[in-house]
């Protein structure tokens, strides 16, 4: 499993379409082959500091992501909302089974 983080501060005067755009863009993460999760979240107290987190099934599957269509238009239509360059990190996860 690939697990994949990623922190974002938009422009003060780019908060609403910041979120508008990325709730359009996540359903379509959301439809991915592979894609098992998609959340963002607002940081509390730092109205324009978001947290976007998700998680794809294999390697092969989130690399098929990174080249897609989404990322494109991600890097279009939001990264100039962005006050700076994103803060991006991914891990390959794997599961423990508890006892």
């Amino acid at each position: 499993m690939i697990v994949a983080y990623v922190s974002v501060k938009t422009k003060e005067n780019a908060v609403n379409q910041f979120e508008r755009t990325l709730r359009e863009i996540q359903a379509d993460v959301r439809q991915v082959a592979g894609c098992v999760k998609n959340e963002w979240f607002r940081v509390p107290d730092v109205p324009q500091r978001y947290v976007i987190y998700g998680e794809f099934d294999t390697r092969a599957n989130f690399e098929k992501y990174l080249n897609s269509a989404i990322v494109k238009r991600i890097g279009d239509e939001l990264m100039p909302l962005l006050e700076a360059p994103p803060e991006f990190k991914h891990y390959e996860a794997i599961i423990l089974e508890s006892s």
